[in-house]
């Protein structure tokens, strides 16, 4: 079952919260309503006096389009993010899919091996280039290390740098793809399958590319920071000067919303990096590489015996069930949850936790 809501709500590991109490602006804003909190309520200050009053309906106008900004530049960074995802697991699903077409119409297994082993470099060696323009010598000693590249590779890459190393890569293969099929003026249509298949892979990476390339326009985020800037100051002393001691910690929280969604939707906008909603690339990268490796590599034959194979049994209706109960080992269906998969998140990071 999903998380409580209260529980989901005070989690603070892997979460924005801790970057935005962790910022020092956080502190002087706070810092500036409390000071004024104090002074206003032990009678120090009487903004009535100085005509310095501020009634909360004067920053309804500006308090609007700032949560207009911030919430369009949110969805926008949002956006970005699913489409990075989309196209990086295309990317991965495409080099499966070229895996499985090498094992069934490229004999030799040498041809195979060297092909796959080019691809799944190219993707190392394009995750390192958005890294840096120039791949460090660490980076290519993990390359070697995965027997992913020879040295003499190496040699001849690093005569590229800066120029699409995984583009050249990615022609490797397929100059190895080609040379391993047999007859090729007869087989046209087999070659052209691989190249597009290739290309897939190559438009994956321009996206990513390209996407990465073209942020948010500074002239937008710098107009939405200027206005949250002018609304947190306002709201800090309208606040402050209201009759309630709860003001300071409505503030804190107005603070932590606000701050944290730009926060958040800075992080969602390049998710190529060490922040908590990053993709795990080093994770989906073994997986692929494991994934690829053990299809090539694998030795059954699933021909073998075909004509031995009997005629399946038609099964009852309803007589599928997917969900398993695990504690009682019987079977039962049930409904997919709002939420279920936060919570599978949350039970990770406690399972991280511990």
């Amino acid at each position: 079952s999903s998380w409580g809501l209260i529980y989901t709500a005070g989690k603070l590991h892997n979460t924005i919260i801790p970057d935005v109490v962790n910022n020092a602006e956080c502190w002087v804003l706070l810092g500036m309503n409390l000071g004024t909190f104090c002074l206003y309520h032990g009678e120090v200050f009487d903004p009535d006096y100085y005509g310095l009053s501020l009634p909360w309906s004067l920053t309804s106008t500006t308090g609007g389009l700032m949560t207009f900004f911030v919430v369009f530049y949110n969805s926008n960074c949002f956006g970005r993010y699913n489409d990075l995802y989309k196209v990086t697991k295309e990317m991965a699903g495409a080099i499966l899919e070229l895996s499985s077409s090498l094992k069934g119409r490229v004999e030799q297994k040498k041809h195979q091996r060297r092909a796959i082993r080019l691809m799944l470099a190219s993707c190392f060696v394009f995750f390192y280039e958005r890294e840096n323009d120039d791949i460090k010598e660490p980076q290519w000693v993990q390359l070697r290390e995965r027997l992913l590249l020879t040295d003499e590779e190496v040699q001849h890459l690093k005569k590229f740098q800066g120029c699409m190393m995984s583009y050249h890569l990615l022609h490797w293969s397929l100059e190895v793809i080609v040379d391993g099929i047999p007859n090729k003026d007869d087989h046209d249509d087999m070659i052209n399958a691989f190249y597009d298949k290739v290309h897939q892979v190559r438009r994956c990476h321009q996206k990513i590319k390209d996407t990465l390339d073209l942020p948010m326009p500074f002239q937008y985020f710098h107009i939405m920071s200027f206005m949250m800037v002018i609304n947190l100051v306002l709201w800090s002393y309208a606040l402050a000067i209201t009759n309630s001691f709860f003001s300071p910690i409505i503030y804190l929280f107005i603070q932590v919303i606000f701050q944290g969604i730009r926060e958040l939707s800075a992080a969602l906008a390049d998710p190529f990096g060490d922040d908590d909603v990053d993709f795990p690339i080093d994770d989906w990268l073994d997986d692929m590489v494991q994934t690829n490796i053990r299809l090539v590599e694998d030795s059954f034959d699933p021909v073998a015996g075909v004509e031995t194979e009997e005629a399946l049994p038609i099964p009852e209706e309803g007589d599928v069930d997917v969900f398993i109960d695990d504690n009682e080992g019987s079977s039962g269906r049930r409904k997919a949850k709002v939420g279920d998969t936060s919570a599978r998140s949350l039970e990770m990071d406690e399972a991280s936790e511990d």
